[in-house]
Parts: C-alpha cells; sequence; structure tokens
C-alpha cells in the first residue's frame, strides 16, 4: 500500500489531541507542544513531566501493542494462538514499560503505583476480548490476498492535508475488501461515540487524501475494547463540518503562534493557565505552575 509522502513544513498541523490539549488549559498546550521556547525551565524538566504516563494510559498502549503483535502474526499465519505464550509476551512488556516509564501516580504522589503484573493483566483481558470477538473471526477468515494491503499501526504520525491544512490522522488498522476499505481505532478508555465519531471522520480524509479512496468506498469502525463496536456512518454534510471544524480549529491555534510559518509561539505569558483548578490535577505540568 503506498502513501502520499509530504515535503517537511514547520507550520503546526491540527491532531484531534492536540487540539485537546489547547481547549483543556492554554498553559498545558504550551508546555507540551512549545517547551524550547520556555525561559523559566529547562526542556528536559518539561520533557521529563510531558513523558509522565498513567495506569489508564499504560494499559491502553500495552493493548494496543497486544493488538498489533496478533495481526502483524495474523498476516504470515492464522493458526491457532498459543494463549500461555502470548500471555508470557504481555508480561512481558508490561514489564519493559514499567522499566522505561516513569508514572505521574509515583511523580506527584497521587496514588498506587501500577506494577507489571497489574498492568499486564489489565491490557491482557481486553486483547482476550478482541480475540474473542467477532470482528477478529471476521478478519482471520479475510482472504490471504487482503493481507499484502494491511495497514498496522502505521510509522509516523499520519501526516495528512484537510482543505490544504497540515494535519495528523493515525489509523490504528486499516485493510482493503472486496473494493471496500475498511477503518479501525481501538478504544480502552470510556465510551463515548459521538466524540469518537468525529476522528473516525478525519480517518476517512486521511484515506482519501493518502490512498485516492473515494468516500463511498471507506467503512469506520470503532471497536470499543469492553466488547462493543459501532459503525460510523458518514452523513451528507459530515465531511464538509468536519473540514469547518478544522479548519476554525487551526486558525484558533495559529493565533498563538508570532510566526505562524515557522510555528514560533507568541510569549508565555499570552498562555494563561485554565481558571478552573480542579483539572490542575489531570495535568502533568501542574507542578510548574505551582498547582501541584
Amino acid at each position: 500500500m503506498t502513501l502520499i509522502s509530504f515535503p517537511f513544513s514547520a507550520i503546526l498541523g491540527w491532531s484531534a489531541s492536540r487540539h485537546d490539549a489547547f481547549s483543556f488549559c492554554k498553559r498545558h498546550y504550551y508546555y507540551q507542544y512549545y517547551p524550547k521556547f520556555d525561559s523559566e525551565h529547562s526542556v528536559a524538566k518539561i520533557q521529563t513531566l510531558k513523558g509522565l504516563t498513567s495506569r489508564a494510559l499504560a494499559i491502553g498502549s500495552l493493548a494496543h501493542l497486544g493488538i498489533e503483535a496478533l495481526l502483524k502474526r495474523l498476516e504470515k499465519s492464522t493458526a491457532p494462538i498459543d494463549l500461555e505464550r502470548f500471555s508470557a509476551y504481555m508480561k512481558q512488556q508490561a514489564a519493559l514499560f514499567v522499566q522505561q516509564n516513569k508514572f505521574e501516580e509515583e511523580y506527584y504522589k497521587s496514588g498506587a503505583v501500577p506494577d507489571a503484573a497489574e498492568l499486564g493483566q489489565a491490557a491482557l483481558d481486553y486483547v482476550q476480548q478482541f480475540l474473542n470477538s467477532q470482528r477478529y473471526a471476521w478478519i482471520s477468515a479475510l482472504p490471504d490476498a487482503t493481507r499484502k494491503n494491511w495497514m498496522i499501526e502505521p510509522g509516523g504520525y499520519g501526516e495528512t492535508r484537510i482543505n490544504d491544512l497540515k494535519a495528523y490522522c493515525k489509523v490504528d488498522f486499516l485493510l482493503q475488501h472486496n473494493g471496500i476499505t475498511y477503518i479501525f481505532d481501538w478504544k480502552t478508555g470510556k465510551e463515548d461515540p459521538e466524540k469518537h465519531a468525529k476522528q473516525m471522520l478525519g480517518y476517512a480524509l486521511f484515506a482519501h487524501a493518502n490512498l485516492g479512496v473515494p468516500f463511498d468506498q471507506i467503512e469506520l469502525q470503532l471497536h470499543y475494547l469492553s466488547g462493543t463496536e459501532t459503525q460510523v456512518h458518514i452523513g451528507e454534510g459530515d465531511l464538509q463540518k468536519f473540514e469547518e471544524r478544522v479548519q476554525s480549529e487551526t486558525q484558533e491555534m495559529y493565533s498563538y503562534c508570532s510566526n505562524i510559518e515557522s510555528n514560533i509561539p507568541l510569549p508565555k505569558e499570552s498562555f494563561p493557565m485554565t481558571e478552573h483548578e480542579r483539572l490542575c490535577g489531570y495535568c502533568k505540568f501542574r507542578e510548574l505552575c505551582g498547582r501541584a
């Protein structure tokens, strides 16, 4: 499967996660995306806080890793899974994750520090839900020819263009079968089909811009690893509304740049801290704002 590549540009690119950070708190957004411009705190300090993870994030990452491993194996073989061996693999990955990452719960003493065994089992439970799902059975039964064009957790950030604006829409899994391009997104968190459906429209635009797939040949599947799956239908006007949303949100973020093309931010003082201090408990950077 050949993707269109885009030349490097410094200008910021829209993504659902970037605008979520922007909406959450402007100072949080500054630390997340512009640490090298801060004169008060070292880049190393900000990057350390940026790299903090949490129990929920760890389980989500490990579950995605497990599904990625299953699908890459399925590309080559449909033989039954050795569950004992796979369970050992998940425990090994959880141990590596704990070794290589620092947890927010530990850094801020905000809760029990997750251990590898607990994380590995929680992630494995999600992956087993997927293994037992009708969707996994359907994927397993696809003709061998389809496996040549699977896109499984592709590298990079999923750069694309939406109305000529840079954007990032990285799919979890994409395959093509009988003239249809299927795009899947795995979710371990709280079910929120309305919010997540908007994100899926970005994946449709990615497939259209990067692979040249017509919109009427795209099927979007939102798969909650708790056991439910929802097909996201592209209704009349949905894509136009999504493009308008990306345009509007990009312009909002541009307004905090002193140089848009070079993606240079305004001074930090132009990025106010949220007035809702209860939200600070969810922010990795709260120490820098004196709200730890």
